[in-house]
This record gives C-alpha cells, sequence and structure tokens, in this order.
C-alpha cells in the first residue's frame, strides 16, 4: 500500500498547480478523474471562476455520512520542487505536505474500497482554490451545489496528526495612500504617499501586537508587501500595502475593520475575508476517530488550536462537524517541504478503521 501511496503522491506533485497556471489545475482534475474511470463511483466535476473541483461517491448523492476533504492546488515554486525527491522516510518537493500526500491516501482508500465491492456513504471532495480563499471550491461546492455530510475529514491542519478544534479567521486587506508628486529634492512642495502608509502600517503594530507563541491566542498581523512610487528622485503620489490578520473566534472581524480605518483613517479594501473555525471535540465521530489514530500510532494525539485557515472553516460555518489533522511533515509552502511516507500509510490505516467502525 505504501508503493501505491507514494508512486500516486508523485504524480500529483508533478503537476503545476498553482492559481498563476489554470490550465494544470484543470489537468490534475482531469488526472483525478481518469484515476477512477471503470469503477462503480460517480463522479462529478465541477467549476466556478475557472477553478475545477471533483467530488467521488460511491451513491448518488449530495448527502453522504463522510466527506474526505483536500486541495489539490499549491503554492507557486520553482520548478526543481515540482520533482519529487526521496530521502530515507522523507518525500520533498511542493504539495508534498500541503497537501497532495494526504489527497494520495484518499485516492488510493476510496479506490480500495471500489475495488472491493464496498459503497460506504462517502464522498472524496477535491478542490483547486484552497491557497487563494476556497470560495470557488468547498464554499461553491457547500453552498451553491448544495453538499453536505454528518462529518467530514480534512487532512490539512495541525502537526503529528495532533488534532484541531480551532482555527482563527482571516483578514487579507490593502491599504492605500494618495499624495503630491514633486521632485525628490524639493519634498516640501509635495507629500509622500509612502509616509503616509509607513505611518499607517507603524499605528496598525502598535494596536495588534503579534502573538508571542501559540498559546498567545490573540490578533496577529502582518505587512506582507508594500509599493509606491515609480521613481527614487520622485516623490511618491500612490502607495499601497497588503496586509494579513488572523483573529481568534471571539473577535468580530467588522469591529477589527473599523478600528484599523479609525487608527489609520483609511478605509481598508477586503481582499479575502474568512470566518474563525471551531468543532466540539466530544462528537461522537472525533472521539472515535481519536481513539482510532491513538490504537494506530500507539501513542495519545494532542487536541489543539492552529492560527492558520482551512477550507474546515466552511464546513462549520454550516455546523458540520470536522476532523482536522495532517500527518507528519515540515516547511509547508517552504523550499525543504517534505512529509514522512511511513505517516501517509498510517493515515490510510487510521481511515479505513474509521470508516469501517462508523459503519457507514
Amino acid at each position: 500500500m505504501k508503493t501505491k501511496i507514494v508512486e500516486l503522491t508523485k504524480k500529483l506533485m508533478i503537476f503545476e498547480s498553482t492559481k498563476e497556471k489554470p490550465e494544470k489545475l484543470a489537468e490534475i482534475v482531469d488526472f483525478v478523474a481518469d484515476y477512477f474511470k471503470d469503477l462503480p463511483l460517480f463522479i462529478k466535476k465541477y467549476s466556478k471562476n475557472n477553478k475545477p473541483s471533483i467530488v467521488i461517491t460511491f451513491q448518488e448523492t449530495k448527502k453522504p455520512t463522510l466527506i474526505l476533504n483536500a486541495h489539490l492546488d499549491v503554492v507557486e515554486a520553482s520548478e526543481e520542487l515540482f520533482i519529487p525527491k526521496i530521502e530515507g522516510d522523507k518525500l520533498f518537493g511542493r504539495g508534498s505536505l500541503d497537501m497532495k500526500g494526504s489527497a494520495a491516501v484518499m485516492m488510493v482508500l476510496v479506490k480500495n474500497l471500489a475495488l472491493g465491492g464496498q459503497k460506504p456513504s462517502l464522498s472524496l471532495m477535491l478542490t483547486t482554490d484552497e491557497e487563494i480563499g476556497g470560495h470557488d471550491g468547498v464554499a461553491y461546492l457547500l453552498n451553491d451545489e448544495g453538499y453536505s455530510c454528518d462529518i467530514v475529514f480534512v487532512p490539512d491542519g495541525g502537526k503529528e496528526f495532533s488534532l484541531i478544534i480551532e482555527e482563527k479567521g482571516i483578514i487579507h486587506f490593502k491599504l492605500k495612500t494618495l499624495g503630491k508628486a514633486c521632485h525628490a529634492s524639493r519634498p516640501w512642495e509635495g507629500e509622500s504617499a509612502v509616509d503616509k502608509i509607513v505611518e499607517a502600517c507603524y499605528k496598525l503594530r502598535q494596536i495588534f501586537p503579534n502573538p508571542r507563541n501559540l498559546e498567545d491566542w490573540k490578533i496577529s498581523f502582518n505587512v506582507g508587501k508594500i509599493q509606491g512610487g515609480d521613481a527614487t528622485n520622485k516623490v511618491a503620489d500612490l502607495a499601497e500595502c497588503f496586509c494579513d490578520i488572523r483573529y481568534p473566534g471571539t473577535e468580530k472581524p467588522q469591529e477589527i475593520l473599523a478600528k484599523i480605518e479609525l487608527e489609520t483613517g483609511i478605509r481598508p479594501e477586503i481582499i479575502i475575508q474568512g470566518d474563525a473555525f471551531f468543532t466540539s471535540p466530544q462528537n461522537p465521530y472525533f472521539v472515535k476517530y481519536k481513539a482510532i489514530a491513538e490504537k494506530v500510532l500507539e501513542r495519545p494525539i494532542p487536541v489543539t488550536k492552529h492560527p492558520a485557515a482551512t477550507d474546515a472553516r466552511f464546513f462549520t460555518t454550516r455546523i458540520i462537524p470536522v476532523i482536522l489533522t495532517e500527518p507528519t511533515g515540515g516547511n509547508a509552502h517552504g523550499a525543504e517541504e517534505w512529509v514522512s511516507i511511513n505517516a501517509l500509510q498510517k493515515m490510510y490505516q487510521i481511515l479505513e478503521r474509521f470508516i469501517t467502525q462508523i459503519k457507514i
């Protein structure tokens, strides 16, 4: 089984399925459809704003008991990172951990169940826009196409199989300032838009000091990009900054945005906004999964929080409980991204037992 999972992961990783290459997003979805051809499964493709998705089910339904969810898009990387390489137990390359390795695990499992003649109440939902917000993938499938379930499995958060019950909400926004251009040698004749944007960022840092660690569960603020001006010897008449805020579920996004405008005098332009995520650790499916995972891994599994945002939030917004976890790996989005091959095999074993024991 390990070999099948690794080989499929490597095939998925070769696709440069980034937001900048919509043709590759379409190609990887076609690859998935071809992987399941000639099997007694229902395969449905969807697309919104050129972001394709695919749902594979054993029964013709949009409301199975369990949905297995993963995204096939990845963040941009140099070409060499799309060439998988193995060193010992580690599979390196873009998407190995986030999250084509987990997608491969679920694909192999679904195929094996189909080949074995089983027909569980289960869907495999794969999308291609999680890295840019998820609104044309999971959100579209739930809100517009009517998909739902009793429990969803999302292997896209946590560390070493820890179970995540809370994630922060997300706001990506832009601030824009205007000035008056003039020659840099005569700054008194103009007004610098760059100075204004820098001052605004400084004010926001004062009101949003960053958390010290994971336990310091409060708003985080990051200025990801500042741009402005068009010449070194010219006072800039336009500047922009692009910012990221992550907030706990106890905070209200509209109050955060109002505070930004009050402190800076600039109305933020929202790029992405996503709700915070919470799921109950007392849910019976959650409890059953945790017990099975601990038995397979032969160790306790922490239940914890995660400061990032995933597509899991779209499910909990619709009051669908979530099992949010991730196999052992590291450096997601980085040059040395990797996933443990043994961990992928363990995930397969956990999911296989879970599906069997909940008798769907």
